[in-house]
């Protein structure tokens, strides 16, 4: 049963924990995005994390190099706004929009979140409003995101790995000191944002991190990065919903 359990690791190449009763199975870090719980935008609280996945050629191309359900990352702030870095830049957009936008989304939490850390978090949105997006760093992040698999093999304890990954990620990733500092990819602004708030979730630049990383920290899952602080899953605001997308798409067609 051992061998089995090994081989089936060795085949899904993701990062593991051990279980705290036993050796064999060990713990499987889950790509699973699939909702528990529904909730609506009254359910939300300043600082929650969201990250959605939509129907684009990017999102799926960044889900399947980061084999998870999600591939983006934004802040909800309060009052109904959410910030995000997109293509055309950091911006605070309204929350109807954020789901309208996405076919999957669904909110995370860092639990005893203050009031003061809350505040810091929309005033480094309002601060970074109008920067641009890191085009420079999001390709350079492509190849990362493959090479780093040979830091994520099964069995791989968390702090090998995470060391693994650093020294990888400054060998491949752009410098602190890169010119492209001031701007963001969605990622790296959610944990940009966090850390202006005094708030750590994991090891690592900014730069470094992909949605699917964010995703990992929820509790019961597997980080591949060590963890400075998990995160509570909140629920889904949007399940995907394969025949509500075939519908909309085949009403878009006839309206044309």
């Amino acid at each position: 049963m051992k061998i089995f359990w090994l081989l089936m690791l060795l085949l899904t190449g993701c990062s593991t924990a051990p279980q705290p009763d036993r050796t064999f199975p060990p713990q499987l870090q889950s790509a699973s995005t699939r909702p528990t719980i529904l909730i609506s935008s009254s359910d939300l609280l300043p600082g929650d994390l969201l990250l959605s996945s939509a129907t684009s050629p990017q999102s799926w191309g960044i889900r399947l190099f980061t084999l998870t359900g999600v591939s983006h990352a934004a802040i909800y702030l309060g009052d109904e706004q959410v910030a995000e870095a997109v293509g055309s830049g950091v911006k605070i957009i309204p929350l109807n929009h954020a789901i309208d936008e996405s076919n999957n989304l669904l909110v995370l939490r860092v639990p005893g979140m203050t009031s003061d850390q809350m505040l810091r978090l929309r005033e480094f949105a309002d601060l970074q409003q109008g920067k641009k997006y890191n085009f420079k760093g999001i390709v350079m992040f492509m190849p990362f995101m493959v090479s780093r698999r040979l830091c994520e093999l099964p069995l791989v304890n968390e702090e090998v790995r995470s060391a693994c990954l650093t020294a990888l990620a400054r060998l491949q990733l752009a410098d602190v000191d890169d010119p492209q500092a001031n701007r963001f990819f969605c990622s790296e602004f959610v944990l940009a944002g966090y850390r202006h708030a005094g708030i750590e979730l994991l090891q690592g630049q900014a730069n470094w991190v992909s949605p699917a990383d964010l995703l990992h920290l929820r509790d019961g899952d597997v980080s591949a990065w060590q963890t400075q602080q998990n995160m509570q899953y909140v629920g889904h605001l949007k399940r995907w919903d394969l025949k509500e997308i075939l519908s909309l798409r085949s009403a878009n067609r006839q309206a044309r």
